[in-house]
């Protein structure tokens, strides 16, 4: 199902559940602080201009998969990733990774879900029609993998320590198509 920003905020409290459910886990390992700040960062990204969900629901319709992100701005400062990208790549090589792209913020599934395709109909279905996208992650995780089969490229490496439990890498796609 499709949301925006307000059509997400209403079911916020079962996206919030889940994501503590799969950050909480390995490879994540979120400590309780970094969950507790989960609930301001949605209620944040919700409001950003451009704001775009996709979920799955299982047969009694409870939540099993979210991703949502949002056009990437054209200024790339005063933001803790933003920044990141511009330190690890530089100005002109951030700006060219993320102009006109789509931010894929979030992307989780039910443990329990794994596994079934839902991540990746989750992630196609939301940078469909969209020229380009990026997202981080650990080039390490699961997560990786599929993002690699469904022909994302690794960008490179953000700075060491800009997650603290593990690597991060910055994800690109591209349609030429689009």
């Amino acid at each position: 199902m499709h949301h925006d920003g307000p059509g997400i905020t209403a079911i916020s409290a079962q996206i919030i559940d889940l994501y503590q459910r799969c950050y909480a886990a390995p490879p994540w390992s979120e400590t309780p602080e970094q969950l507790g700040r989960y609930p301001a960062k949605l209620a944040a990204g919700a409001a950003k201009p451009g704001f775009s969900a996709l979920t799955t629901t299982d047969d009694a319709d409870r939540l099993t998969g979210v991703c949502y992100g949002w056009p990437t701005p054209d200024e790339l400062s005063g933001n803790r990733v933003y920044d990141a990208l511009v330190t690890a790549f530089g100005l002109p090589a951030a700006t060219a990774l993320t102009r006109g792209a789509f931010e894929v913020v979030e992307l989780f599934v039910h443990p329990g879900h794994q596994g079934q395709g839902i991540g990746a109909r989750l992630l196609d279905g939301m940078t469909a029609g969209r020229p380009s996208a990026w997202l981080i992650t650990d080039p390490g995780a699961p997560a990786a993998g599929l993002y690699r089969r469904l022909g994302w490229r690794e960008a490179g490496p953000l700075p060491a320590g800009f997650y603290p439990q593990s690597r991060a890498s910055v994800f690109t796609l591209t349609h030429p198509d689009a």
